[in-house]
Parts: C-alpha cells; sequence; structure tokens
C-alpha cells in the first residue's frame, strides 16, 4: 500500500506543477496584455496521514508525538498581483491609466465589471447624436454632464456618452468684460486728439418706406464766430446725423429687393460751424449706392430671406449734401468711411418690428480717448424659401465695442473719469483716488457688464486693454481631453472647453477575492466585498474619500509581468516535475522489485 500511494503522491506534484506551468505561461503570454495581472501559483500540503495519535506522559515515560505522513501536493492560492504596470505613452486622447488602486467600471450583462485597462474606443453611435465609449465592446461607466456642462457624480453611474467630432457648440453672446491697464495724468494729454468716426454698424429691420434713425458719427468741424472768424479749426466732434432708408425695388429678375440710403446732418455744435458729412453730389467722390435683399432664398443659397447681399458699403457708395446755418459746407473723411449692414434685415415679421439701431461707431472727439475691442452677441439667423421668412436659429459674432473715456472733476481726494460704450448705450464713471488706484466704478444700461479691474491713473502714456470677456462664436468639436480627475473635456475650434463626462473608479475591500474572466475584467463577490464607487483624486466632495488615485490620460497600463521572475519559475516548475517523476520511476522500480520475490 505504501508503494501505491508513493505513486500517487508523485502524480500529485506532477499535476500540480503542470498547473503551475500552465500559470506561468499565461503570464508569459499576456506580457503585452494592457491591463493584465499576472498570477502568482502557489502550492499546498495535499493532506497528511495518521500513523500514530499523541501520547501523554507516563509516568517515567515521556509524551509521544504525533505521527503523521504527506500524501502529495496540490493546488494552493492563485493570486493575482495586482501591483500597477507602467505606462504605456500612446498619445490617444481617450486611452487613459489610472495611477493608483482604483479601478475603471465597465458595465456587462454579468453585473458591473472592473478593469485596469484603459484602451477606450468609441462605437459606432448611428442616427443617435452621440456614442458610447466602450472597452472591447462593453459600455465604459461613469457620468454624463448635463446640458449646462454640469456633472453630478453619485453613487449610481451611467453608460459614458460622448458627442461626436464636429459636434456644433452654441455660441454664448458676451455678458462681462473686463478692462486693465492705465489711464494717464499728464496735463499735456488731457484733451486727447479726436478719431473722426471712419466704421459705422447698424442692426434692425427694414418693413416699410420712410424710416429712418438718429446716431451720432465724429467728426472734424471748423468753429467760427459772428464776424466769420475761424475760432477752432479740426476738433472732432460728435455730430447728430441722420440715416434714410427708401424702397424696397424689386429687381428685374425677382431674386432682391433693393433699397437706397442717406445720411443727413441732424443739427450742429454751435450755429455757425462747418461739417459735411459726404462729399457733394458733383463731387468725383460721390455716387448713389443702394442696398440688396434677397427677395426669395437666394440664387446661391447663401443668404436667407431678408439677409442683405452686400457685407459693407464703402465711403461714396450713398450721399446728400446738406448746409450748415452759415450756408458753409466742407469735406469730411470721405475716403475712409464704410458702413456695415451685414445685420439688416428686410423681414414682414421680424422681431421688433421695422426698430433700426447703431450697433457701432469708431472715433471720439477732441478731448476724450477711444478703444475698441471685440466682443460678441447674438442674432437671428433667417432662412426660407418662396419667399416666406422663418427663424432659423441663432448665431453668435463677433462684434465690436468702442469704449470711450473723457477725464472729468478732479480735486484733492481724486480725479473722476467717464466713460460710454458704442454697444447698448452703456456708461458710466469711475473714481481714482490722489494715489492714482481705481477706488469706485458705476454703470448703467448695456447689455455687457464692465470690470475695470487693476485699472490704474498715472503719469504714463494710456494704455487701456481688454484682460477677459465670456463670450465666444458657435465651435465644431475638435477632439477629447481626460484630466487627472477622470472627466472628459471636449475641445472645439472657438477656443473653447467644455465638460462632458465624467470617469467612475470603484475598488472592493478584497481584491483578491474578485472572479477573474477573460479581457482582463474582475467581478466583484461575496468573498471580495461589496463594490465602492468613487471618483479620481476624491475631486467630488458628494463622493466618498477612497484614495484611488488620478487618472494619466494619452496612456495605457502595461502588463505587470515580470519576465525574469517568470523564467526563474519556469526553471523551479520544471526541476519540480522531474523531481516527481523520478518519484514515480522509483516507485514502478520498488513495485517490480517486490514483485519479484515471488519467484
Amino acid at each position: 500500500m505504501g508503494l501505491m500511494q508513493s505513486l500517487w503522491t508523485g502524480r500529485s506534484g506532477l499535476v500540480a506543477h503542470q498547473k503551475g506551468l500552465d500559470a506561468t505561461s499565461n503570464n508569459l503570454a499576456n506580457v503585452n496584455t494592457n491591463g493584465y495581472k499576472s498570477t502568482t501559483y502557489m502550492f499546498s500540503d495535499l493532506m497528511k496521514k495518521s500513523i500514530s495519535g499523541a501520547l501523554p506522559a507516563d509516568g517515567d515515560k515521556g509524551a509521544t508525538n504525533p505521527k503523521t505522513l504527506g500524501l502529495g501536493v496540490t493546488t494552493g492560492a492563485n493570486l493575482h498581483n495586482f501591483r500597477q504596470g507602467l505606462p504605456d505613452i500612446t498619445n490617444n486622447p481617450l486611452n487613459c491609466m489610472i495611477n493608483g488602486n482604483g479601478f475603471f467600471l465597465i458595465g456587462t450583462s454579468g453585473g458591473t465589471a472592473l478593469t485596469r485597462n484603459g484602451d477606450f474606443t468609441l462605437d459606432p453611435g448611428e442616427g443617435t447624436g452621440r456614442r458610447g465609449l466602450v472597452l472591447d465592446g462593453f459600455p465604459v461607466q461613469g457620468w454624463n454632464a448635463n446640458a449646462d456642462g454640469v456633472i453630478n457624480p453619485s453613487p449610481t453611474t451611467e453608460n459614458i456618452l460622448l458627442p461626436q467630432l464636429g459636434d456644433t457648440m452654441p455660441g454664448q453672446s458676451t455678458e462681462n468684460v473686463t478692462l486693465t491697464g492705465v489711464l494717464p495724468t499728464d496735463t499735456s494729454t488731457n484733451n486727447f486728439a479726436g478719431l473722426p468716426t471712419s466704421e459705422m454698424e447698424l442692426k434692425g429691420n427694414l418693413t416699410a418706406d420712410g424710416q429712418s434713425l438718429n446716431t451720432t458719427i465724429y467728426a472734424p468741424v471748423t468753429q467760427r464766430d459772428a464776424d466769420g472768424n475761424v475760432i477752432s479749426n479740426g476738433d472732432v466732434q460728435e455730430i447728430p446725423v441722420r440715416i434714410d432708408f427708401s424702397g424696397p425695388t424689386l429687381s428685374a429678375d425677382g431674386t432682391t429687393n433693393q433699397w437706397t440710403w442717406t445720411m443727413t446732418t441732424v443739427d450742429y455744435p454751435t450755429p455757425g460751424d462747418s461739417v459735411q458729412i459726404y462729399p457733394a453730389e458733383g463731387d468725383p467722390n460721390f455716387s448713389q449706392g443702394a442696398l440688396n435683399f434677397h427677395a426669395t432664398a437666394g440664387p446661391n443659397g447663401n443668404f436667407g430671406v431678408g439677409q442683405p447681399v452686400a457685407n459693407e458699403i464703402n465711403a461714396g457708395a450713398s450721399s446728400v449734401s446738406t448746409t450748415s446755418p452759415d450756408g458753409t459746407v466742407t469735406s469730411f473723411r470721405p475716403d475712409a468711411f464704410e458702413l456695415d449692414v451685414t445685420r439688416l434685415t428686410n423681414m414682414a415679421d421680424a422681431p421688433g418690428g421695422n426698430a433700426l439701431e447703431t450697433w457701432f461707431v469708431n472715433g471720439n472727439p477732441t478731448g476724450t480717448m477711444v478703444r475698441t475691442y471685440d466682443t460678441f452677441d447674438e442674432f437671428t439667423l433667417w432662412t426660407g424659401g418662396n419667399g416666406t421668412p422663418v427663424t432659423a436659429g441663432r448665431e453668435v459674432g463677433v462684434r465690436r465695442n468702442a469704449v470711450i473715456l473723457q477725464r472729468g472733476e478732479a480735486d484733492n481726494t481724486g480725479t473722476t473719469w467717464t466713460w460710454k460704450s458704442s454697444i447698448g448705450d452703456a456708461e458710466g464713471s469711475l473714481r481714482f483716488d490722489t494715489r492714482g488706484d481705481l477706488i469706485s466704478s458705476e454703470q448703467t444700461g448695456g447689455p455687457i457688464q464692465y470690470e475695470f479691474r487693476e485699472l490704474t491713473y498715472a503719469a504714463t502714456d494710456p494704455d487701456l486693454r481688454m484682460a477677459s470677456q465670456d463670450g465666444f462664436p458657435d465651435g465644431q468639436l475638435e477632439t477629447w481631453v481626460i484630466d487627472d480627475n477622470g472627466v472628459i473635456n471636449g475641445r472645439y475650434s472657438n477656443r473653447q472647453t467644455r465638460q462632458l463626462a465624467q470617469l467612475a473608479i470603484g475598488t472592493v475591500p478584497n481584491v483578491h477575492g474578485m472572479n477573474g474572466t477573460a479581457g482582463t475584467l474582475f467581478y466583484p463577490n461575496s468573498a471580495s466585498g461589496q463594490l465602492t464607487i468613487g471618483v479620481a483624486n476624491d475631486s467630488d466632495d458628494g463622493m466618498p474619500s477612497l484614495g484611488l488615485g488620478s487618472i494619466q490620460s494619452g496612456a495605457l497600463e502595461s502588463s505587470n509581468v515580470e519576465i525574469a521572475r517568470e523564467f526563474t519559475n519556469l526553471i523551479s516548475i520544471n526541476r519540480g516535475f522531474q523531481f516527481n517523476s523520478r518519484i514515480v520511476t522509483t516507485a514502478d522500480e520498488m513495485l517490480q522489485t517486490a514483485l519479484q520475490l515471488k519467484r
């Protein structure tokens, strides 16, 4: 019976070492599998056969130890080694790895699985407008941002869905502008040189003949006394003007409506001043111009119903000569003036009726300084067919914004400046103390709130800059970026970044108790303990602090297989297999000898 037991003992060693070879071979086979965790094969004494039990001491005889005999070897613990692998840099924006102890969460039919493999891709997402983030076809779990770009992590996760490349981010009109820089104190610059108007932009809707609007431009004015003597020559002043539109006239081919426009002075700062907005009708630079609007959807489809064909009207395109009270007419910058009419419409039912307004005028009168900045505003686009207008959507585009400042009163406590903006009739005041520090600012009117942050008042050249503004035009999604908190951000062509989703990560109390499956997935069970869900870097106060690590994007966690260790295991397993095979052959030889005793 003893020799037969030796055969079975040797067999158990052969089987156990064969399984050890299987485990080592599998580790080496997955040496390049991203997120793979190597297994450590453990051997365990199979059982022990009792030959005699322990006996207590008896008189002069001492206690006797028990006698047992081992019956072989079996598979012990076969544990996964969850030591972190080295980063494999891929520069793929959807690849990521965890620097820490957490796991990515994957949704499967068998429940939520855990993995260290962050080789994520996007499913086709045909017809859905969004594409799912997946690992080997299984949806990655996390939280999607709401319509405002806000992510609210919670213990309940969802499949991450991302917009497709080229998806449009709606633009945002400017609501806040921050200005910084220096306003000068030098008395020699008290009366800043004026800048004549060279650009004007109009917006509104033309629906009937006889429409007009009153606005202000800046022009050189020659002032004279009662005897006709020049008091001041060429100072740039505010000139009230009126722009009148007449029409429309349908073109011969029926595709466009034509409106003509004229500009006249309304009044003068002082009777006897000489000013001319445009050259007279007999001047070589004079020409009668017109605005053209599509009467249908347009021959090339580039403009909707009611949108102007012309983007701008340059100097001399339209003019009416006017005479000042003393009959004097002079010329005003006919070579530099241009009128932007891209935001005029010709609609029967446009919002606001037939309201017209001046959106932008550059230039400034003598004694002021002007700075022009780009901001963004929202306006409606029009499309349609057969002359029927419909609202198609909106567009947020860049618009110029002229801020004009003028130094006001000064006393022994400080100096006051006044300012106004060309957009929305915003105006206000600034107050500086005697050291030149801004101590207060006020504003009334306008759709944009101005903040004069860190503006100073010093004896230096004027330098007024726009530090920031919160508007932007429409943009298209160009790429995704995952930050170290696991937040997936979209980068758009308008230089904006928006939160799209956030990766969830989690862990279990006993990671070695999880069930491992193909594809680097692990499933929690009763041995591993309950799954706890959190976020990278513990970045959200509403989630438990688990210390699961941070996310590194553009990289994958490589396999943690140690080749040198596995080759050492191969040698050890090979020798162990040889030893056990020798047990079998030796037991066989001894049995053969026992059989020969009968002869």
